[in-house]
């Protein structure tokens, strides 16, 4: 662990600004969210182009207020047949590997980012490799982010392909199915953009505070966006004052969720609060001018 210098300097100035959490640029979590959003209309094409064709093909045999017609032995053969190409094309190795790189490009700009913004506001290199923790933290934090990418593909795929035999069996005209394709597009569409910010916060959070911790900081500052979409629970732990400071509290005693479980800024799904480091200096700076609450901690 790398003591942070009570003084820091860069390019031979004292730095007399506090620095500010480590927030993600907006590019990041943008092209993470972009990524997603090609896969999923690059899913949709796929549907359009192999799949309702067919559907629309075979629509006066199973539509019951079709007109009549001869009776067509093996349509539902025949759809199935185009769900499953898909369906298979999606599951491929060489589409794992795609998801695989996506998610690995996503977890390493945020680490480089944390890495720049705390060497900016500190002027110190805190590490120019990584401990086993935080390896295994970007290794675990790919595989999960590898999971949700293939839980958003698996799950648009098994509604499309829920939707389209149901409605078959049902007798529903193809452009009712259509319509209801596109319904679930929008669904998954927004389920990505979800999953996209909500990791963007979450990856952000753990590794602003692996870093820091390696950097030597005990302390940090919960600071919130200062806006109405902001927690009530996340308002009051940026505004508490702690025998810390206001809104400081220490990284082996974090502050309390409203279900009574420690919590670090961008847990919570789509949080969008930061940690501030805060040195020993400045916790003892904020007890020396009385803006500290002895004994409470967290």
């Amino acid at each position: 662990m790398i003591k942070p210098p009570d003084n820091i300097l860069i390019d031979g100035h004292v730095n007399k600004k506090k620095p500010k959490g480590v927030e993600l640029p907006k590019q990041v979590g943008i092209r993470f969210n972009a990524a997603l959003q090609r896969m999923v209309k690059a899913i949709r094409k796929d549907i359009t182009q192999q799949v309702l064709p067919i559907v629309r093909q075979y629509g006066s045999a199973y539509a019951l207020d079709a007109a009549p017609i001869p009776f067509k032995d093996g349509y539902a053969d025949d759809i199935i047949k185009a769900l499953q190409l898909v369906m298979t094309r999606w599951s491929s190795t060489s589409f794992l590997a795609i998801v695989n790189q996506l998610a690995e490009d996503f977890v390493v700009s945020a680490d480089k980012v944390n890495l720049k913004k705390i060497h900016k506001d500190f002027g110190v290199d805190i590490f120019s490799g990584q401990d086993a923790n935080l390896s295994d933290y970007i290794a675990s934090s790919i595989y999960d982010n590898v999971r949700l990418i293939t839980d958003i593909k698996e799950k648009y795929l098994t509604d499309i392909q829920s939707t389209i035999m149901t409605n078959v069996r049902a007798g529903n005209r193809p452009s009712v199915i259509a319509k209801m394709l596109t319904k679930q597009y929008g669904v998954a569409s927004k389920r990505a953009k979800f999953i996209a910010r909500d990791q963007t916060a979450k990856v952000n959070g753990d590794l602003s505070a692996k870093r820091q911790i390696a950097a030597g900081f005990e302390y940090f500052q919960w600071v919130d966006s200062g806006d109405r979409r902001v927690r009530d629970r996340h308002h009051e732990i940026a505004n508490k004052v702690t025998e810390y400071g206001k809104g400081v509290y220490r990284w082996d005693n974090l502050p309390l969720s409203n279900q009574g479980v420690p919590i670090k800024p961008g847990q919570d799904y789509q949080c969008r609060c930061v940690a501030r480091p805060v040195s020993r200096r400045e916790v003892e700076k904020n007890v020396t001018e009385g803006k500290t609450r002895p004994g409470v901690k967290r």
